[in-house]
């Protein structure tokens, strides 16, 4: 069973990362929820021992990274980010 969890988080991460060109014809709320979603997901699966502290931490910057760069201002990332570690504490967030 744990075996048939990890190979889902790989595909759903997969399929997030494919899937996040089309992030730019969304509206502002469709996008805070979608990067709250992907994020919400990897600290999950982190959660779950489904994926380690680094690659989680890969992912979280990652999905940041672009967040910040092209779709949401930094207040905002700041308060999903205090949403995510309200549910999942121990979750690896960029500094």
């Amino acid at each position: 069973m744990n075996k048939f969890l990890f190979l889902l988080s790989s595909f759903s991460l997969a399929t997030i990362a494919l899937t996040i060109q089309s992030v730019a014809a969304l509206t502002q709320a469709e996008k805070e929820m979608v990067v709250f979603g992907m994020i919400t997901a990897v600290c999950e699966m982190h959660h779950e021992n489904n994926l380690s502290y680094s690659i989680a931490k890969k992912y979280t910057n990652q999905y940041f990274y672009n967040a910040n760069e092209k779709y949401l201002a930094k207040s905002e990332l700041e308060f999903i980010k205090s949403t995510v570690l309200d549910i999942y504490p121990s979750c690896p967030f960029p500094k």
